[in-house]
């Protein structure tokens, strides 16, 4: 049996009053620092360069480079969440593109999205477009990301996910973090045999339309919801893919399992420990994704083509925790995936 790793007393496991009384993590952008952003994006596109077209040296930042330096300590020492504010976003979808990216670059480095999973025209995109496709959530291989749906708590597979936000819903689309290392502390003060089962882990559905030879649906072994390496606990966790694959397999899952699930999922949207945050117009969120759990309200626009439209970007990041090799192995695509393609190259 796995033995569970002691509470965890690090900034990353914090409650939702925690950052409601300390707003260090919300960087307000002054007018300086845009237009020193601007000038970055205008340099790339007198080039005729597009998003993912260039490099760092290409979008030099000798100024907020020292802001983006302190996020990505803050994003694995601190909260685990950075908001900047305020970013130059002026509507134009190719330009905000140019300025995630490049805000990207002084992060880390972009991963491929959905590998081989066909959900529309933003295929294997470095940089996604996040609007409403049109699809059906509970369709099979469906991302939740691709639709206006509700999502519940996730982790997205990649050291840091961002979010720009170049236009905001009608109504809803509220983002909504909540820091998994809280949650696992509850849960191993209140009900011990459920976080025994989330160290034991699940397995999850790729959501392929078509495997590669010697690759199946799901992912080759059960992913821990929570695994200790090198003294640091970390987090992977998507209820969504968990029950695809129980469809798949037909094999249920067992009332303790479901109720782990569910129990995570109740916390994680509790006010106790859940953040709302609304974002606006040129407001660009970055949140580990092994220590912090985001999820999403329902959205409406009555005309999708000038509705929500977010920018994301998965990152590998240089001072990323290390995950265990159980947890590291079930990654099929993303952070961890993308290290595994490099070294086979």
């Amino acid at each position: 049996m796995t033995a569970m790793p002691a509470a965890v007393r690090e900034p990353c496991a914090w409650l939702a009053a925690d950052l409601q009384a300390d707003r260090s993590w919300v960087v307000q952008v002054s007018e300086a620092q845009a237009a020193e952003l601007s000038a970055a994006v205008a340099a790339v596109r007198a080039r005729g360069l597009r998003a993912a077209d260039f490099g760092k040296a290409d979008f030099p930042l000798p100024g907020f480079g020292a802001v983006l330096a302190k996020a990505q300590q803050d994003l694995e020492h601190g909260r685990g969440c950075v908001l900047l504010r305020g970013l130059p976003v002026t509507g134009d979808a190719e330009d905000a593109a140019r300025l995630m990216w490049g805000l990207g670059l002084h992060l880390g480095r972009a991963l491929r999205q959905h590998e081989r999973v066909n959900v529309g025209r933003f295929r294997d995109e470095l940089l996604a477009h996040i609007v409403d496709q049109g699809l059906d959530y509970n369709a099979p291989n469906v991302h939740g990301s691709a639709t206006s749906a509700e999502q519940m708590p996730h982790t997205d597979p990649a050291d840091v996910v961002g979010l720009l936000c170049v236009r905001k819903a009608e109504s809803g689309g509220v983002s909504r973090i909540a820091s998994a290392m809280a949650v696992y502390n509850e849960l191993r003060a209140t009900r011990p045999d459920l976080v025994r089962v989330l160290l034991e882990g699940y397995a999850h559905d790729l959501r392929r339309l078509e495997s590669a030879p010697g690759e199946g649906p799901l992912t080759p072994k059960r992913i821990p919801v929570y695994s200790e390496h090198e003294g640091r606990l970390a987090c992977v966790y998507n209820s969504k893919t968990v029950l695809a694959a129980e469809k798949k397999t037909g094999v249920p899952l067992t009332a303790l399992e479901r109720e782990a699930l569910d129990a995570v999922n109740a916390l994680a949207l509790d006010p106790r420990f859940q953040l709302e945050m609304h974002l606006e117009p040129g407001d660009a969120q970055f949140l580990n994704n092994y220590t912090l759990l985001h999820s999403r309200t329902a959205w409406k626009d009555r005309d999708p083509a000038k509705g929500r439209l977010m920018l994301r970007l998965w990152l590998k990041v240089p001072n990323a925790r290390a995950l265990s090799p159980v947890m590291a192995a079930g990654y099929s695509y993303g952070a961890h995936y993308d290290v595994q393609q490099q070294a086979a190259a």
